[in-house]
């Protein structure tokens, strides 16, 4: 749903999300291995866009395992602030449960490099249970590295649903919950279209 795992698209490929209409991603596979992605959610009446940079490539890829890294850069740009950037590095790696990799773990790891540092964790499931569909699970951690909260438990969300397979096209319908106190459900709409490598 929202977590990496260690999966590249196939060289040649390009394609194109939509999370919730407003938070769009394009990426584009250069080899088998390695992938960019840019993902922006503009925000029309601040005169601002959040934009996110990654560049993820395959360290490891040996029967059921697969270990990527991913380095990033996530900021704004804006009228009032103008262009701000934090870079981020990390890592996922995925243990498949067949050879196609239709069914999997994952742990992801994300750190901030500048400013606080910040910790981003997640462990998620993919269950492919037919040939067009598979239930999602996902939790996600943050943990402050630095300051007063360091290494507390900071926030957790954990999310699950449903992914429907097309050729080209794939749809997730899920729900995703912050693990507080006031902690509300929130519907989770992804369409993916992926173009033929």
């Amino acid at each position: 749903m929202l977590l990496p795992t260690a999966y590249t698209h196939p060289k040649g490929t390009f394609y194109l999300t939509s999370y919730d209409v407003v938070l769009l991603q394009a990426g584009y596979a250069f080899t088998d291995d390695t992938q960019v992605s840019v993902t922006a959610l503009p925000i029309a009446t601040e005169s601002f866009t959040v934009l996110d940079f990654s560049l993820k490539t395959v360290l490891v890829r040996s029967g059921l395992v697969r270990v990527a890294a991913i380095g990033s850069v996530s900021g704004g740009v804006g009228k009032d602030i103008g262009v701000e950037f934090v870079g981020r590095v990390g890592g996922v790696g995925q243990l498949c449960l067949d050879r196609r990799c239709d069914s999997s773990f994952s742990l992801s790891s994300n750190l901030t490099l500048v400013g606080a540092p910040i910790m981003a964790n997640g462990v998620g499931g993919i269950w492919r249970v037919g040939r067009t569909v598979s239930l999602l699970a996902e939790l996600a951690t943050l943990v402050p590295l630095s300051g007063s909260g360091l290494a507390e438990f900071n926030g957790a969300a954990l999310g699950g649903g449903v992914r429907f397979h097309l050729v080209h096209w794939g749809f997730d319908v899920a729900l995703v919950r912050a693990l507080n106190s006031a902690g509300s459900v929130v519907p989770l709409l992804t369409a993916t279209y992926r173009s033929s490598p």
